[in-house]
């Protein structure tokens, strides 16, 4: 009898750790940080059409100022050099706090501005951060579609090769990421389209 629930609950163990094995590999698979047509690299990509100029809804998100109004994770971004780099532009660098923990924070560094195309930002410093992750970046891409419509894409992604557990924790945290930019996305167009936010 013993040993029949002996071989009872081994089974019950492998069962779970190929149960587990499974659902790990789902969630890799399935991540939203992966291989996208025309990136060279792994990316979290999220898109949205706009029916605004692009050149406006460039200068929009070019002030911080405007970003706990769209921002559902960011409170505040306090221009750190602003008397020597205009506030968006390259070279310009800015701290942000997160809306969900005041003691979260971290900075930025803007890489590369191609007006009304692309906004690129190095994030770097994260402080009480449950995970972290050096050389990660995000940016804003501008497509015109129209004289009044265009498409807004967010990205994050490495700027140099990530290690292995970097990697695996990007995987994991692409569908945080992705929600993120999906309500962040539906703000902006929504008040370049001159709507209401949704409220929850």
């Amino acid at each position: 009898m013993e040993k029949h629930s002996k071989k009872k609950w081994k089974r019950a163990g492998l069962i779970t750790l190929l149960v587990l094995a499974l659902a790990f590999t789902g969630m890799i698979v399935f991540s939203p940080y992966g291989n996208e047509d025309g990136y060279k690299y792994k990316v979290v990509r999220t898109s949205t059409v706009i029916n605004a100029p692009a050149d406006s809804v460039f200068s929009y998100l070019g002030k911080s100022s405007n970003a706990s109004k769209w921002s559902v994770y960011v409170a505040d971004i306090q221009p750190l050099n602003a008397d020597r780099y205009p506030d968006g532009t390259v070279g310009g660098r800015r701290r942000c706090y997160s809306k969900q923990d005041k003691n979260m924070q971290w900075d930025e560094l803007i890489t590369a501005v191609q007006k009304n195309k692309r906004r690129q930002l190095v994030i770097y410093n994260l402080k009480e951060f449950p995970l972290t992750a050096s050389g990660l970046a995000t940016e804003q891409n501008y497509e015109v579609l129209g004289k009044n419509k265009c498409r807004l894409t967010f990205t994050v992604f490495y700027k140099q090769q990530p290690s292995f557990f970097e990697t695996i924790k990007t995987y994991f945290a692409g569908y945080t990421i992705k929600s993120i930019f999906e309500q962040n996305l539906d703000n902006i167009k929504r008040i370049n389209e001159g709507k209401p936010l949704r409220t929850i």
